[in-house]
């Protein structure tokens, strides 16, 4: 008795195994998990230390993050600006949302005038303003 027939051999495959895909989509999601928030971190920018704690709290989704590297390039939330480029992204900010508010991230290194100019757009633009620091050690 032949366990085998001729006819046995030549099968098609009726279904597909979607698991190694699925492995592949997770595996992708996972990574995307880990390497946004890097992203957000991704530009040098070395604060300064404080000592007074934050007395009054926003909104987190009031905030908007201005930073200027050491070379006095602005970005505000991840994007080149110029300083007047900035007062006018801002005053467009403070008429969607009154309590808007700004982060500024400068790095220590920054020359005054450069910071200056930085917040005199802000205070012209009307927004509220905070200075990002690092605790001190």
């Amino acid at each position: 008795m032949r366990k085998f027939s001729a006819s046995m051999t030549k099968h098609s495959l009726s279904e597909l195994n979607i698991t190694p895909l699925l492995d592949l989509v997770f595996v992708l999601l996972i990574i995307f998990m880990i390497t946004t928030p890097l992203m957000e971190q991704s530009m040098k920018v070395v604060l300064p230390e404080a000592h007074a704690q934050p007395t009054n709290t926003v909104r987190p989704e009031s905030v908007h993050e201005v930073m200027v590297d050491a070379t006095g390039r602005i970005f505000l939330s991840g994007n080149a600006v110029s300083a007047q480029q900035l007062e006018r992204c801002l005053e467009a900010i403070k008429v969607d949302d009154p309590d808007a508010a700004v982060a500024l991230r400068a790095d220590k290194s920054l020359r005054y005038q450069q910071l200056v100019n930085v917040l005199d757009a802000i205070r012209e633009a009307g927004v509220r303003l905070g200075l990002s620091t690092i605790p001190e050690r």
